[in-house]
């Protein structure tokens, strides 16, 4: 049996490479104006996906919570010769699909378009326009701030955001990484149109831009579209790297009372950055011990053994600079201490030993389903945007399913024990707890 496992995970292997050698032939290049292009030829479908990303995510805010957040979410709503329905009829019209994002380290900005010349020519004339013009209209701002302060009024009464934010404020203190992506409401109802435009000019810029592109568009094709994408933005320059976190030095505990049946729970510190040479021993063994849902050791020992919680689940958030490693659950007021407990055993048995078996099986499923990460357009669209905003290396989804299989007990104790201190994390529980 153990014969035959090994000979399936390797088949699995030669597969995948394969298909990641004939179907994700990722190329890259720098426009003149120093923008970064990430390019993958996909004709299977006769359209196009594009993403345009700067360094200018909610760590840029300064102390202005939400200025990130705001003004890409204000791209899109107005031109100097467009109104919000105008742009809106405009990708409507072809079918188009604009949309915008932000995270702590990036915004992103996204057009999906038929390649049909008149169409695409249409979407990313609008896209241009919008991307490169944009106007911040006050009566927009003022209504888009009212929906925010709305949302974070309405996160106020809801323990799952109050523990997120309790975590993310304990772990990282006054670092950039410490506060919402949508700020607070006091910070919010202070920003202005001559905030966002400061903002937007100094870093929606070319030397701060990464383009990525797949579909149905050749080498040329793709080379002028982010010729014409990124030539009308002004040059600018790339932002200063991100300050590295302090981690906590011994173990803490906040207790936030609120009004409920359930205690939200989170037992977190801080993890390690996009890029580190222990993500492969660090994502396999995140999967045995919280992050593969019903076969993780979490879920048998918390739920299915104690039915202490109906679901409980670790991770890894992986940035620009080293981003959380958390366990979260929800279960009753009254057995939220037990569930703490547990939990930290689970942890601190994990460090010290695992079953092969388990390992094996993880490894399996992971190798097994990863095609099934790269089965569209827009997931490849993802990856090959990630490669390159954390400059990782071109053929990182031909790696790490090899890396997964060659990953072993000893690399993934080695790994944890080198990352995780159990005595120096962070405990959240909002709630009642006896």
């Amino acid at each position: 049996m153990k014969s035959l496992i090994k000979i399936i995970s390797l088949l699995s292997i030669l597969l995948i490479s394969s298909i990641a050698q004939a179907a994700l032939n990722i190329q890259t290049w720098t426009t003149q104006n120093g923008s970064k292009v990430m390019y993958l030829y996909a004709p299977e479908l006769a359209m196009v996906d594009i993403e345009l990303k700067f360094d200018a995510g909610s760590a840029r805010d300064g102390k202005q919570w939400g200025l990130a957040s705001l003004t890409t979410g204000l791209l899109g709503t107005a031109t100097k010769n467009m109104t919000e329905n105008q742009i809106s009829e405009n990708f409507n019209e072809i079918g188009a699909k604009f949309s915008s994002a932000v995270s702590k380290d990036a915004a992103t900005i996204s057009l999906r378009s038929l390649t049909r010349d008149k169409i695409l020519k249409q979407s990313l004339a609008t896209f241009n326009k919008v991307v490169a013009k944009p106007v911040f209209n006050k009566k927009i701002l003022k209504r888009e701030k009212a929906r925010l302060v709305l949302a974070l009024k309405q996160a106020q009464t809801k323990p799952r955001s109050i523990a997120s934010k309790a975590m993310w404020q304990g772990l990282y203190g006054k670092h950039p990484y410490a506060h919402a992506t949508s700020g607070s409401i006091k910070t919010v109802k202070k920003i202005t149109t001559k905030d966002l435009s400061r903002f937007y000019k100094k870093m929606f810029v070319a030397k701060n831009a990464q383009v990525s592109i797949v579909g149905n568009v050749n080498l040329a094709q793709a080379k002028k579209i982010a010729k014409q994408i990124t030539s009308r933005l002004k040059k600018g320059k790339k932002p200063p790297a991100i300050s590295l976190p302090n981690p906590l030095v011994k173990a803490k505990t906040n207790k936030i009372k609120f009004g409920s049946s359930q205690t939200h729970y989170s037992l977190s510190q801080i993890g390690i950055e996009r890029g580190n040479e222990d993500y492969t021993a660090l994502f396999v063994g995140n999967h045995i011990l919280g992050g593969s849902g019903f076969n993780s050791l979490l879920m048998e020992e918390v739920r299915s053994k104690r039915g202490l919680v109906y679901g409980v689940y670790s991770y890894f958030a992986v940035m620009k600079v080293p981003g959380p490693f958390m366990i979260s659950l929800s279960t009753k007021n009254s057995s939220a201490k037990e569930a703490d407990q547990v939990v930290k055993e689970i942890l601190n048995g994990f460090l010290r030993d695992f079953s092969d078996e388990k390992l094996q099986a993880i490894k399996d499923n992971l190798i097994g389903g990863f095609p099934l990460r790269m089965n569209s357009n827009s997931k490849i669209l993802g990856y090959i945007s990630m490669i390159g905003f954390y400059d990782l290396p071109l053929d990182y989804l031909e790696r790490l399913p090899k890396a997964i299989a060659k990953v072993t007990k000893a690399d993934i104790l080695k790994a944890w024990q080198k990352h995780i201190q159990p005595e120096r994390m962070l405990t959240v529980m909002v709630g009642d707890p006896k």
